[in-house]
């Protein structure tokens, strides 16, 4: 017994590091005396494993005995702020007509917001079923937080001729901070690090997302609450990482906030660094960031100026050891003088691989904003010009060139979800190798507000022979069809991207006739109005769009048929509180996409006309794209409580071509969520 009891050592202390829980505790051993007043020890394993508040026995005298002291030293549960989300979500889909190639099939049910990917670090698809943070409020200065989130890639078909399957795939990432008197610093590790370093080069371009359906991605409000926010804030509300790129690897931060000095540095991959083909061999591509920003005030101005500098480092694979690489470096800044705001970014871009030997660029971009207190009407204007080989497919410039893509150089154009040449953007995106205008503006008539935008372009140099459109009805669903695939559909022209469908039609002009700039034009109208039916309040949106693609600039769309390709849109979103828990909500769309001769043309039997390699060519006696799509919707939302609900939407959904007979779909889609967010 003496032996077992002898300790070689006077002192015990043991650290103990809990990180999934946040935990950093310190159990520090103190000594227990016998009766004669000498000191007793315990083996120091032994006093740990299965310590309970019980008697010892009898010690002999003379031996040293070491208990530890359970009190805990370290971050309690009352320093800990825990929040996250907790979601199940079902999408069913019944088509009656469908697409030859629909890869999810035609009866369709899947258990995530996307099938068959990856949860945002390689293609962006699909939000997670479960997110967790830690964040610490500990009193000194420096705090931490721990994120964890949770999706599954679980799908099948219904009549059970396909098996389904289930996967795990998690992301995890640590942040901490630490205050002194000179700085600030802040430090991010894993995935997913949401990051915004400037436009041109880390912060992606944004979407309008149909209101109906943004429920998945709507996360921390009730129900009828966030059709109160679209009604009252004049901003794109849209997820929670609109506008940022997301980015695996490390994010740093030093703000030096006594000089108005802050340097950000980023390193890692992001979900378009590199092809989900190469994802896990340890393809050398890597993307590199950072910004140096100042912040100026004074009596009548404030602002600041930064200088952001992009890489995408990699190569085309793995043995050729052929570099593929992309840059930009910019200068940005933003200043507000009363209520008038000036902004700028001018860069240079660079782009090294097999099809670009050093080839350069410039990018500029100036935008005003004026306000209501020095404008009648509240408006800003932007006007820009960006050269083709400034690229950066984690920046907010939409790109048309082919030689930079999505994943690497290797990347087959037809998994290019990036790839978007000769678009008719929205108003307020921007693109390579085109200079352009777009113009914003608001009103409110009583409690009528009124949404209003132009935007006019320009290719800069005529390169390719094809324009893409965007189809906004039923465009989740779309998606969903065949996703992330480039040339779907019975025709091979539809593009799914994530919550977002386009179609690439073909020019057939001779390639004689084709000394023209294509100009692209879209009309935007938003209307917004809020009113009492029984009591109760309503919120109604009424959303338009008219864009077209031509051969020459205009100052606005050109609707006549001399335009390559028209399209009209328009949609209505009703949301109705029924009472302090329950709201019902309406949606229906319209949509129109009608084609010039001079693109793909049909026969009499609907097929495309080909020439021999092929491809669309002219036909005097063809028949023109003419398609009309139909959406329609009903929901109803339930908060249980102030932190759940459950959710359902149906939806009735249909598209048809008159002359291109094979595109054409009908179906039905029902999505339930229960969501809970803490």
């Amino acid at each position: 017994m003496g032996n077992f009891f002898e300790l070689k050592t006077k002192a015990c202390r043991i650290f103990r590091s809990t990180f999934a829980f946040g935990t950093i505790a310190i159990l520090c051993s103190v000594p227990l005396h016998a009766e004669d007043g000498n000191e007793i020890a315990v083996s120091g394993k032994s006093a740990l494993v299965g310590l309970k508040k019980t008697s010892i026995g009898p010690v002999p005298t003379g031996t040293n005995m070491y208990i530890p002291d359970t009190t805990l030293r370290g971050v309690f549960k009352s320093q800990l702020i825990v929040s996250g989300t907790v979601r199940f979500l079902t999408i069913y889909r019944n088509m009656q007509k469908s697409y030859d190639d629909m890869l999810t099939s035609d009866r369709n049910i899947s258990f995530l917001d996307y099938p068959l990917t990856n949860v945002g670090t390689s293609s962006t698809g699909g939000f997670p079923v479960l997110e967790l943070n830690l964040t610490s409020k500990l009193p000194g200065n420096f705090n931490f937080n721990v994120g964890y989130s949770f999706a599954h890639g679980f799908t099948g078909i219904t009549d059970n001729s396909n098996a389904r399957n289930i996967s795990s795939r998690q992301n995890l990432y640590f942040t901490g901070k630490l205050n002194s008197d000179i700085a600030n610093l802040n430090l991010s590790a894993g995935s997913i690090l949401w990051t915004s370093i400037s436009r041109f080069t880390m912060g992606q371009y944004q979407y309008r997302d149909n209101y109906f359906e943004r429920l998945p991605w709507d996360w921390y409000r009730n129900s009828f609450q966030r059709f109160d926010e679209y009604y009252s804030l004049n901003t794109n509300l849209g997820g929670e990482a609109s506008g940022r790129s997301p980015v695996q690897g490390f994010v740093g931060t030093v703000d030096f906030y006594r000089a108005g000095i802050s340097l950000t540095s980023v390193f890692g991959r992001t979900n378009r660094s590199v092809a989900i083909a190469n994802a896990s061999n340890h393809f050398p591509s890597y993307t590199y960031a950072g910004r140096l920003d100042k912040s100026f005030f004074s009596r009548y101005i404030e602002g600041r100026v930064g200088v952001n500098y992009y890489r995408r480092s990699a190569e085309t694979d793995k043995t050729k050891r052929i570099t593929d690489q992309n840059e930009i470096i910019s200068l940005d800044g933003k200043v507000k003088w009363k209520k008038v705001v000036f902004g700028t970014e001018v860069g240079m871009g660079r782009i090294q691989n097999p099809a670009n030997d050093n080839s350069t660029g410039m990018a500029f971009t100036f935008r005003t904003e004026w306000d209501q207190a020095v404008s009648p009407i509240p408006f800003a204007l932007e006007v820009y010009q960006i050269s083709k080989n400034v690229v950066s497919i984690d920046g907010g410039i939409i790109n048309s060139n082919r030689t930079v893509r999505d994943g690497g150089f290797a990347t087959e154009f037809i998994y290019d979800n990036m790839l978007m040449i000769n678009v008719a953007q929205e108003v307020g995106q921007i693109s390579n190798n085109r200079r352009g205008l777009s113009l914003n503006g608001d009103a409110k008539i009583g409690k009528l507000k009124i949404q209003f935008g132009m935007a006019m372009s320009q290719e800069i140099e005529n390169l390719y022979d094809t324009i893409t459109i965007q189809h906004r009805v039923n465009a989740f669903s779309r998606s969903r069809f065949r996703p992330w695939f480039q040339a779907g559909g019975n025709y091979g022209r539809i593009k799914s991207g994530w919550r977002r469908t386009f179609e690439t039609l073909t020019i057939t002009d001779p390639a004689n006739a084709q000394d023209y700039k294509k100009g692209f034009n879209t009309l935007e109208l938003l209307l917004k109005y809020k009113l009492q039916f029984l009591g109760k309040d309503v919120v109604i949106m009424n959303m338009n769009a008219f864009s077209s693609i031509q051969d020459k600039f205009m100052p606005i769309p050109q609707f006549s048929t001399d335009a390559f390709v028209r399209t009209l849109f328009s949609d209505i979103t009703v949301a109705y509180r029924l009472g302090k828990k329950y709201a019902l909500s309406g949606y229906a769309g319209y949509e129109k996409v009608m084609g010039g001769q001079r693109i793909d043309l049909a026969d009499a039997n609907g097929q495309r006309i080909d020439n021999a390699a092929g491809k669309p060519t002219f036909d005097p006696n063809g028949k023109t794209i003419d398609q009309t799509g139909l959406g329609f919707g009903v929901g109803i939302d339930y908060d249980f409580s102030s932190t759940a609900g459950l959710h359902l939407r149906h939806t009735w959904m249909s598209n048809k071509d008159k002359n291109f007979v094979l595109d054409e779909f009908k179906g039905q889609e029902t999505t339930f969520e229960l969501k809970l967010f803490f």
